[in-house]
């Protein structure tokens, strides 16, 4: 009976460690990056090892991936389901980490570590976090931590890292000792070793390199179609892209319908001659992101030729 009544005890015990690590499997899942720009020559080596892999739209991109950009290049990243909004731009000659991206969906909390080895990257994740959700950045020197915020990291050669916040707060913690709070509009460098921290203000160089990066300031917006330049013969054309979730898409004026997923497209008439069609993107802050295309009607322009 006492043997009986052990394994019994034993079986129950082994079933109850499994149900809780299936129920700990379904609750704690991965939170993965698409990619939406490639410019240039960037790669991807999944896990960190074996053969790069050509960066494409539309790729995803896991914890343990490396993405390296060439010269002259660049990457966009947006994280798929992250209610802040987060997205990230990746420079060129850049080797950039994701170590940790994970959600709790029964707590609503998530989990973020990123790595800049060289280079230069920025981030958006403009919705403040809460509870136990983190999100680090990690360079050579220094871990910046985020609750909600715009901000850039580089790394130098010599090993040196940058930090410039363009909105919100950023904790810096040297692994040196240094430790300050970088607010909006500040920066500061800390180099390897280094064990204070000095801030400055942005120079004006440094914040019209900012207005820049309306893909961080504004929200998502990407036209898919028309291309610019495209020569139509037809009296309308469609005008189509993404755009984050949640933001408002206007069309020449007039507000379209976005899917679940960001998507919009709509049927636009075009007049004789060369047509202008602006398409604006506008969050809930009235930040806005404007994309035109150019496009002439091959049809109308042959005609004023005649």
């Amino acid at each position: 009976m006492r043997r009986a009544a052990t394994a019994l005890i034993f079986g129950f015990a082994l079933l109850m460690i499994f149900w809780v690590y299936m129920m700990h499997t379904l609750t704690i899942v991965q939170r993965l990056a698409v990619v939406d720009v490639v410019e240039g020559r960037a790669e991807v080596l999944v896990h960190g090892r074996g053969d790069p892999v050509p960066l494409e739209v539309g790729r995803l991109v896991r914890a343990g991936d490396l993405v390296r950009t060439g010269p002259g290049s660049a990457v966009e990243l947006r994280w798929v389901g992250w209610a802040g909004g987060m997205r990230i731009r990746i420079d060129h000659d850049t080797r950039f980490w994701v170590t940790r991206s994970i959600i709790n969906k029964s707590a609503g909390e998530g989990e973020a570590r990123l790595r800049v080895d060289l280079g230069k990257v920025w981030l958006r994740l403009r919705q403040a976090l809460t509870g136990k959700s983190k999100f680090e950045v990690e360079t050579p020197t220094v871990v910046a931590a985020v609750r909600g915020t715009v901000f850039s990291v580089a790394v130098t050669g010599d090993g040196t890292s940058e930090i410039e916040v363009f909105e919100g707060k950023v904790g810096i913690a040297g692994r040196d000792g240094a430790a300050t709070t970088l607010t909006a509009g500040s920066r500061t460098a800390i180099a390897p070793g280094q064990q204070t921290v000095e801030t400055q203000p942005l120079t004006p160089e440094e914040l019209d390199e900012w207005q820049k990066r309306a893909c961080l300031i504004g929200p998502f917006l990407e036209v898919a179609s028309p291309t610019d330049g495209v020569l139509l013969d037809e009296a309308s054309c469609a005008v189509s892209g993404r755009a984050e979730p949640g933001s408002q898409v206007f069309v020449n004026g007039s507000r379209v319908e976005l899917s679940k997923k960001g998507e919009f497209s709509v049927t636009v008439p075009l007049a004789a001659g060369v047509n202008t069609i602006v398409v604006t993107a506008r969050d809930a802050a009235n930040r806005e992101v404007t994309v035109v295309r150019t496009v002439p009607r091959v049809a109308d322009l042959e005609s004023d030729e005649q």
